[in-house]
Parts: C-alpha cells; structure tokens; sequence
C-alpha cells in the first residue's frame, strides 16, 4: 500500500478512536492489514524514476498529515504520531536493501513477515489503492463537516 494510505489511515484511526491507549497500536498495526490486501507495486529497476516517486509520496503524506492537524487541531498531536505509525513499517525497507539490519535476529523476521504479507502487490494495485483512498477523503470530509 502506498505511504500516503497508510497515512491517512492512520489519521482515520486518530480521528475515530480518539485514543491513544487504542488508537497508537492500531495505527501501528493497519499497516500490516493494508499491506495484505491488493495494492500496487512500486519497481526498483528505474532509480531515478523511483526517487521522484519516493519524494512525491513523502510530501503527499507530510501534506496531508499537516492539513489534518491543522483541521482537527484539537487532536493535531494524535493524527501525527498515527500517520507516523501507520506508516512507520515502511521506513525500515531502506536499512533492509542496504544490509545494514538484514542480519539482526528480530528485523530479519521483521522483514520476512512484512515480505510475506505483500503477495498480493499487483499492477493494477493502483485501482484499489485509489478507490481505498477515495474513501478515506470522503470520511474526512463528512468528519469535518459534521464537527463544524
């Protein structure tokens, strides 16, 4: 699932939970769910097309967790630590590709349960993570129209 779904998940939970004792651990814990359902596949092979990617992905989440706190400021330090842990399993894979914790005992089981829970990455991904996100906007939405 793209970082910006695990994000607004995240801010969901923060949002509907309201919390921290519950809504901390599920967001933590959504990524897993989001990531064993169909989603897209993001390749590796193009570099330089993967680094653009990576940037708009970050400064959509970033965007979006921001515009939250703003919004919903009441609850702005709570939609920021659940957008962060929702997303937080994905900011290891790059210590993952470049060796530096593949051989630790509890991250390499880290990382073969997070591999093993992606079988269903798929090309046409994109359609399901774009209906996913359609919906999360939707909630937002009718969540600030209805505190407003």
């Amino acid at each position: 699932m793209t970082g910006l779904n695990h994000a607004a998940t995240g801010i969901v939970i923060a949002l509907t939970i309201r919390k921290p004792e519950f809504a901390l651990p599920l967001a933590f814990l959504s990524h897993f769910v989001l990531d064993s359902i169909p989603h897209s596949v993001v390749s590796l092979e193009k570099k330089n097309l993967f680094k653009l990617y990576i940037i708009g992905e970050a400064l959509a989440m970033v965007t979006l967790t921001t515009l939250c706190m703003f919004a919903f400021s009441d609850q702005w330090l709570l939609i920021g630590a659940c957008a962060l842990l929702a997303f937080l399993p994905d900011m290891f894979w790059p210590f993952f590709y470049n060796g530096m914790l593949r051989d630790k005992p509890f991250f390499k089981k880290f990382f073969a349960f997070h591999q093993g829970i992606q079988w269903s990455e798929t090309d046409r991904g994109w359609l399901v993570e774009a209906l996913y996100l359609s919906v999360l906007v939707v909630y937002f939405v009718q969540y600030h129209q209805a505190i407003a």
